[in-house]
């Protein structure tokens, strides 16, 4: 996005819009910025919504941003109340729908193996399902 600077959002073409992208692409295609430009819906007078998200992502850095507080986003130039307080809200969703998920990846097949440490040991044979996501993240597990 490095050439989209110091445009406004209807000046860069549709296709790399974050809207556009999350809507032709999936959200999983988006950098952060572009997601954090999402919940900020609009920029300032100087800067356009994809730059205000770049400054704030830059200052804080994408493991701190879930954390912050009010009083830490307010210090922004170009963040208001209502600003802070949406990305205050997406943060803390976010972390009270995934509070008790467990994440798991597997990459080879010796971390299935290990996972299925509870079973191999019975008598009876199992058959069992591993549904994943693209990043080989587990979303669900089935014994048949």
């Amino acid at each position: 996005m490095g050439n989209n600077f110091k445009k406004t959002i209807k000046e860069i073409p549709k296709v790399e819009r974050p809207r556009e992208k999350l809507i032709h692409y999936g959200p999983e295609k988006l950098s952060n910025s572009e997601l954090l430009a999402i919940i900020l819906r609009s920029g300032t007078k100087e800067e356009n919504a994809i730059e205000l998200a770049n400054k704030i992502l830059k200052r804080f850095g994408s493991d701190e941003l879930p954390h912050l507080k009010f009083s830490d986003l307010k210090k922004i130039p170009g963040l208001g109340p209502v600003k802070s307080c949406e990305i205050i809200a997406c943060f803390e969703l976010g972390k009270r729908l995934l509070k008790d998920k467990k994440v798991a990846v597997y990459l080879t097949p010796k971390e299935v193996w290990e996972e299925l440490k509870d079973i191999r040991d019975n008598k009876k044979e199992h058959f069992v399902i591993f549904y994943l996501d693209s990043r080989n993240q587990e979303i669900k597990r089935e014994i048949i």
